[in-house]
This record gives C-alpha cells, sequence and structure tokens, in this order.
C-alpha cells in the first residue's frame, strides 16, 4: 500500500505520491484512495517486524487485528484542520480508522486552525458523509492554542492529535498506539513519524533510509522535472555526506532542507515498494532518556520532540498549564508538560506514519 499510489501498485510514473507533485494533483485523489482502502475494512492487516539473519532486512509479516481489546475504549482523533488539498489524502485513512470501517476511531474532531471559505465547504461535506463520526466544534471561540486542547474533553477517553498534513497512516498504527498509552508507561505515545525533527535522525542511525540519490535533471528540463522521477537506490546505507541528519530539532538537513525531506519519504516509498516498511520498527524511543529540555535553538526555544501525531488522554491535562499551551502548545506538549509530571514521551516503531513538511521545507517539495 503505497501513500500516493494503490496497493499491489507497480512504481511507476502515474502511480508514485501525487501529492508530492503539488496541491493541483490532490483534490479529489481522497476518494480514489479511500475506495481501496475500505475494500479491507472490518479486519484490517497489520505489519510485525521479525528479525531475520541479516539485521538490516527483517521480515515484514502481516497479521489480521479486529482490535477486540480496543472494543469499549473510547478513542478519537483530534485534527489540526485548515489546508484541505493535505485532508484529501489525509482523510481516506480517517475513514478507514473508523469503528464502521473497521477500525478503532469513535469520531474525528477537527480544530479549525487556519482555513478559508472553500476549507470550510469541503469540511461540511465530508462531515455529511459521515454525520455520526465527524465532528466540527461550530462553539469553538477564537482565541489561543489552548481552545483546540480543550476539545478532548471527555473523561476516560483518548485522543491522537494529527497535524492535517499526515499523508501516510500504516494500518494497525492508531491502536497500537493507544494499546501503548494504556499501559500507562508513557506520558505521551508518539507515532513512529517519517519526516519529523528527531526520528529522521534515529531512523537514519539504524540504517533504515537506504542511499538513494535524485535522478539528474533531463537535457532541457528544469528542476521541477527532476521531482517528479523516483530517488534511485545505491545502496543499503547512505554515505553521502550531503544527507546526515542531525539529531536535533531545528537540523539543517531534514527541518531546513526540503531535498532532505525528500529524502525520507522517498526512503519511506522504497520500503513500501520492497515490503520492509517494518525496517523503520525500533521498538520504543524514549524522547527523555537524557532529561528534558536538551536542545535549543539558540534565540531561546527548546522542545523535545515535534508533535505531529501523538496519543494523549483527557486526564492527562488535569493539571497542565493553559496559559503555557495557548503561548506554546508543543513546547508545552513536548517538554514542560511530561518535566512539571516528572514522566516521559515516546515513539512506538511500529506505528508508521508520513508527516509531509515543515513550513520550511514545503515550498522545495511542492
Amino acid at each position: 500500500f503505497i501513500i500516493f499510489g494503490f496497493p499491489g501498485g507497480c512504481r511507476g510514473q502515474s502511480q508514485r505520491f501525487p501529492e508530492m507533485r503539488g496541491p493541483r494533483h490532490k483534490l479529489g485523489l481522497g476518494a480514489l484512495l479511500l475506495a481501496s482502502l475500505l475494500s479491507l475494512a472490518r479486519s484490517i492487516p497489520t505489519t510485525r517486524r521479525v528479525q531475520s539473519a541479516d539485521p538490516l532486512k527483517p521480515d515484514c509479516i502481516t497479521i489480521e487485528d479486529d482490535f477486540e481489546d480496543l472494543r469499549d475504549v473510547k478513542i478519537y482523533a483530534l485534527v489540526y484542520y485548515g489546508r484541505r488539498a493535505y485532508v484529501d489524502i489525509l482523510n481516506a485513512y480517517l475513514e478507514r480508522n473508523l469503528r464502521t470501517n473497521g477500525g478503532v476511531l469513535d469520531g474525528v474532531i477537527f480544530a479549525m486552525v487556519k482555513y478559508t471559505i472553500e476549507d470550510m465547504n469541503y469540511l461540511v461535506m465530508l462531515q455529511r458523509r459521515n454525520p455520526k463520526s465527524y465532528i466540527i466544534p461550530w462553539h469553538m471561540e477564537g482565541g489561543a492554542w489552548d481552545v483546540i486542547w480543550r476539545l478532548a474533553d471527555e473523561p476516560g477517553a483518548y485522543y491522537i492529535k494529527i497535524d492535517d498534513d499526515v499523508t501516510f497512516i500504516a494500518d494497525g498504527a492508531i491502536p497500537a498506539m493507544i494499546r501503548e498509552k494504556r499501559r500507562g508507561r508513557f506520558l505521551f505515545v508518539s507515532a513512529n513519524v517519517v519526516n519529523h525533527g528527531i526520528l529522521s535522525a534515529v531512523h537514519q542511525e539504524m540504517a533504515a533510509i537506504p542511499h538513494l540519490s535524485k535522478p539528474e535533471i533531463p537535457p532541457g528540463q528544469t528542476v521541477q522535472n527532476q521531482k517528479l522521477g523516483p530517488w534511485l537506490f545505491k545502496g543499503d546505507v547512505m554515505t553521502d555526506p550531503n544527507y546526515r541528519i542531525e539529531h536535533t530539532f531545528y537540523s539543517d538537513c531534514v527541518w531546513r532542507r526540503w531535498d532532505c525531506a525528500a529524502l525520507v519519504h522517498e526512503a519511506l516509498l522504497y520500503r513500501l515498494e520492497t515490503n520492509s516498511t517494518c525496517a523503520f520498527d525500533f521498538g520504543i524511543f524514549d524522547f527523555h532518556a537524557h532529561g528534558y529540555e536538551t536542545m535549543h535553538d539558540g534565540i531561546g526555544r527548546s522542545i523535545d520532540w515535534n508533535d505531529n501525531f501523538f496519543a494523549f488522554s483527557h486526564e492527562d491535562f488535569s493539571d497542565i498549564d493553559w496559559e503555557g499551551v495557548a503561548n506554546d502548545d508543543e513546547r508545552q506538549m513536548s517538554t514542560l508538560h511530561p518535566k512539571q509530571r516528572g514522566e516521559h514521551a515516546g515513539a512506538l516503531g511500529s506505528a508508521i506514519i508520513a508527516h509531509w513538511t515543515f513550513s520550511i521545507q514545503e515550498k522545495g517539495l511542492l
């Protein structure tokens, strides 16, 4: 199953990541992708890593999971909404994960952050298609970031915060995150995020990102044409010094450079096409193994991980600093609230998702 293609599709220009080519290709793709996804509803195949004789080539086995243990657990997605061109892709995964389609989501709450009239019209259309599951909080009042997080107001419920530019969610990722959250070992449980300020370095350190190179620019063509073709496989280990990913949340390679973001997305594509996505699975990564506020941007901000996609419960916010959330929600969630509680946040290796872009990468990727 390929992020911008379809299960069983061969690698080719027509089936590789249409949204990587720009927003104009995204509108309407979600409906086609959804039809493919829902053909597998009710029992969802999930992937598990089994170590083989070759440490860089584990066996990725598939099992069926009906999520029986989560049947009576209330679970909601909390989506930062505003960009329908991205949500047209994300929506296919959201609908696939609804309980009515064999998943575990009881509802999807769309927190309106930045949007146009067209974005709202699109969201209303989605809500009409899923009237019992899609929630538009019309009662939201204007304000700071805390307004969004206060929507997670149901006691006993679990939530998955999702950025609107998530373009791939592995089957079983959401229930796996909820299961880990319910074990009580981590305050927050992040997905294993491809294109992440911290985890991209982890992926490279465990040699999950192979040596891929950009295709040559065809004669008489532009850099834009170079973006259209697949990156070329050169070897199992990335040895190009231009693609050394720093282990920090504001790294040059990945956070600032679109081509580094393209590399990690291409690595996921390569793994999907070779049935080796479980090579990204590191088990559990503890974001706070070395303490809190260990990385700084040089101008006064420190975060320990990017909160693009993570699980939490309503009760986790019982003692949160709402003023801190209002001012900088990512810093509060990733760093200050875990520090206040003396608890850690961790990422679950099997819960693989793709985060399309940080703002500084977007122009180059599109």
